[in-house]
């Protein structure tokens, strides 16, 4: 016998569509500060503030590529897609972490050049500009702060933004060094750790959207615990194919195979293995087969090798 219980994927919201407000608010911050840094660079002479001035173009385009995503996210589930278009939100991701590799390179090669071709900086603006930058940078943390815990794309944003602040900070330094000592050499050097800067958060957040892709079990759920709620509920005899993955940063879904005792009331299991996902580990989107221990011998060879790694008897 099977029961299923399941919410409808329609019905749920997204982690990134929750703080959307939030990215619209940074985002406007962004398109402030690249307008005055861009200003910078052509007034300074600065490979730096340029650098910095793309890095940020990049990660504003990563947010409102996330923005869109979001919307998209929204879209009720049809006959073709099931759960709708929430994997919009991993797309972004993915495209966003493109963008930030090719961007690096492209600056640590441009740094490259400058270090051997130094060309006069006018040190004094490219320390107003950045201060500009380096304010904004810190603002917008304040803002995301929350939403990185809970959304990818929010994540992404708040990494983001912090290597600017980063970045910031570092054309600062430079731009004293031209003051102070005259050495135009400094600009460079804050151009290439910028690009350092985003190469390796690039490929965390490759990494991150991946597991989702692969279907992998999130972060922040502990398989091992999911199986020893279950298993721990009166009136469980046995559990096996247990999955978990997410749908897109803060969407969990869980599918698993029960075996109840004899006499046990099902629908009162149901209930109680239901309530324990959502109250334990955040999973609203769970289903459940209760059947009989012989029932595993007419699934199909995939389904019975794929059984025996969440097996709990």
């Amino acid at each position: 016998m099977g029961m299923g219980h399941d919410h409808g994927a329609g019905a749920l919201q997204t982690a990134t569509g929750t703080h959307r407000r939030r990215l619209v608010l940074v985002l406007s911050i962004y398109g402030a500060i690249i307008a005055a840094q861009i200003v910078g660079a052509t007034v300074t002479n600065s490979l730096a503030l340029a650098a910095e001035a793309m890095h940020m173009a990049v990660d504003a385009s990563g947010i409102l590529i996330a923005l869109i995503a979001s919307i998209l996210a929204t879209r009720a589930a049809s006959k073709r897609r099931s759960y709708g278009l929430m994997r919009a939100e991993i797309v972004a991701v993915l495209i966003n972490c493109l963008l930030l590799f090719g961007l690096g390179g492209y600056i640590l090669f441009e740094a490259v050049e400058r270090w051997f071709n130094p060309t006069d900086v006018a040190g004094g603006g490219v320390i107003a500009f950045a201060i500009v930058g380096l304010i904004g940078a810190a603002a917008s943390l304040v803002i995301l702060n929350r939403g990185a815990k809970e959304s990818l794309n929010v994540k992404a944003a708040f990494l983001e933004v912090m290597s600017d602040g980063i970045g910031a900070a570092a054309i600062i330094i430079s731009g004293v060094l031209n003051v102070t000592l005259g050495w135009n050499r400094g600009d460079a050097i804050a151009a290439a750790a910028i690009g350092v800067i985003i190469l390796p958060r690039a490929f965390l957040l490759l990494k991150q959207a991946v597991n989702l892709i692969m279907q992998g079990v999130p972060h922040n759920i502990d398989i091992d615990e999911v199986r020893g709620e279950i298993v721990a509920t009166e009136g469980v005899e046995a559990l096996h194919s247990l999955h978990v993955w997410g749908l897109t940063s803060g969407v969990s879904v869980m599918s698993a195979h029960v075996v109840p005792s004899a006499g046990t009331d099902n629908s009162r299991l149901l209930d109680e293995l239901t309530a324990t996902m959502r109250q334990h580990f955040g999973i609203e989107h769970c289903t459940f087969q209760l059947e009989e221990s012989t029932h595993l011998e007419h699934e199909g060879q995939l389904h019975r090798e794929l059984a025996g790694t969440g097996t709990t008897s």
